[in-house]
């Protein structure tokens, strides 16, 4: 699944700044609980940059809103890590992670060249191995989603009709496009149709998920946009 993934919790608060230096100086601190298993600060720190990067946002712009979405998402991937068991699980192969980080590469600019890429990189506190890790564990789930939820989707053919008549006939006559026949868009209907209801099932899961799931934190964090959502979001504009 390909968005960027928007979550909830429901958190208590939970005291931070542990463990203390010698002279009293915070060396990290926990944000999070998950049934237990903390979320440090310095995991945190690494979400917040890594997002920004793939965003190409500069840090200075990431906002609180942007911080809290980011914990929101850690929290909810110690709870699908909880459901894989076995940390090799779904893992993608070396061939997989690369062409990532090849087509990465080919969208950001100045991506192409090892010393600007590198440079780059250093300017979020990244580097090769830190951005192949995150990209690692954002396939895994990915991948985990996908086998998990994919095989209870079932779209109709009613549902691909209704979807060519209001949207793209629509939006052919709109921009005065090319006219296509169902034929030829059915496949790409129907798994924007999957997307959009392995979205709606993903909520769901991860709501019984938080609910049947000890979670503290004291970061305040808002309450999350769901598929349906974004839905009715994209159709008001």
């Amino acid at each position: 699944m390909r968005r960027a993934l928007t979550y909830t919790i429901y958190g208590m608060l939970l005291l931070l700044t542990m463990p203390f230096a010698l002279a009293g100086e915070v060396i990290d601190g926990i944000v999070a609980t998950v049934n237990h298993k903390p979320i440090f600060r310095s995991d945190w720190d690494d979400a917040v940059r890594f997002e920004a990067f793939m965003q190409q946002k500069l840090l200075h712009q990431v906002s609180e809103p942007d911080k809290a979405s980011a914990l929101q998402r850690l929290i909810d991937r110690q709870l699908i890590a909880a459901e894989m068991g076995d940390a090799r699980y779904m893992q993608p192969s070396d061939e997989d992670l690369q062409q990532d980080v090849t087509k990465l590469r080919a969208q950001v600019p100045g991506g192409a060249a090892d010393q600007s890429w590198q440079k780059l990189l250093a300017g979020y506190g990244l580097t090769d191995v830190m951005l192949r890790d995150h990209l690692r564990t954002e396939l895994q789930v990915m991948n985990f989603v996908e086998v998990r939820l994919r095989p209870n989707v079932h779209i109709q053919t009613e549902e691909i009709q209704a979807y060519y008549r209001d949207q793209v006939l629509p939006d052919l006559q709109k921009t005065g496009g090319k006219f296509v026949s169902l034929t030829e868009v059915e496949p790409r209907i129907r798994e924007l149709l999957t997307q959009q209801r392995m979205d709606q099932l993903l909520d769901a899961w991860l709501h019984n998920l938080r609910q049947q799931a000890q979670i503290q934190t004291s970061i305040p964090i808002p309450a999350p946009e769901t598929a349906e959502d974004q839905v009715r979001a994209s159709g008001s504009e």
